[in-house]
């Protein structure tokens, strides 16, 4: 994979589906309307985001508020979160349940926040949609971006799994070029589970988050 493949695909992550912050002052305007089916909810969700990241009148601290307004509205980050862990959530304390759902949520933030100011004029096309035998519901993409000097070329697919909960469709998981950002963390995480139990996972999630604390933030 390309440098600028690997940035782009970066920062998809973080405009259309990662940028987790904390939830203060958070919008609910941002939410997409109950009785948007999922692929509506992905067409506002990008809409919205391309939008807020291509208006000059934003810095671009404000650019990264709007996109966590946007992506924090939309996403069932508890469902991500245990589903990455698999079957070892189940056996966990409440108290640990509680710090691994904050520590993934801080190191998904500081992981890929920072990757909303490499945004280069990508845009992105919904391509199809289908219903999965669980319920859930996947809406494919393609990001359009420059490749080989041309512009408005396809430069990754990406997949957007949805679950509806209380009568509206939110993220769960995203599929990048064939690879599960859940069924990612999975691997990692039950490895880390199996030689070290929760406590070696939620060591190294507090360690990376703050390596990642440390480093400058946009002026």
């Amino acid at each position: 994979m390309t440098g600028a493949k690997r940035i782009m695909i970066d920062c998809v992550l973080s405009l259309l589906i990662l940028w987790f912050g904390g939830a203060g002052g958070l919008s609910l305007a941002q939410t997409a309307p109950a009785g948007l089916d999922a692929r509506g909810v992905i067409e506002k969700v990008t809409t919205d985001a391309i939008s807020a990241l291509r208006d000059p009148k934003l810095s671009i601290d404000d650019k990264r508020q709007k996109i966590k307004e946007i992506a924090y509205a939309n996403i069932n980050f508890d469902v991500m979160a245990r589903l990455s862990l698999g079957r070892y959530y189940r056996d966990l304390s409440d108290a640990d349940r509680t710090q691994y759902l904050a520590e993934f949520k801080e190191h998904l933030t500081n992981t890929y926040g920072h990757t909303t100011d490499d945004y280069d004029n990508e845009d992105v096309k919904i391509t199809g949609d289908r219903k999965e035998v669980d319920g859930d519901w996947n809406v494919s993409t393609h990001i359009l971006g420059v490749k080989d000097n041309k512009p408005n070329q396809e430069v990754a697919d990406v997949e957007y799994r949805l679950r509806q909960q209380d009568g509206q469709w939110k993220i769960i998981d995203l599929t990048i070029d064939g690879v599960s950002l859940v069924a990612n963390f999975r691997s990692q995480f039950q490895d880390i589970m199996t030689n070290g139990g929760i406590d070696q996972l939620l060591k190294l999630l507090h360690d990376k988050i703050a390596a990642n604390d440390k480093e400058p933030t946009a002026k």
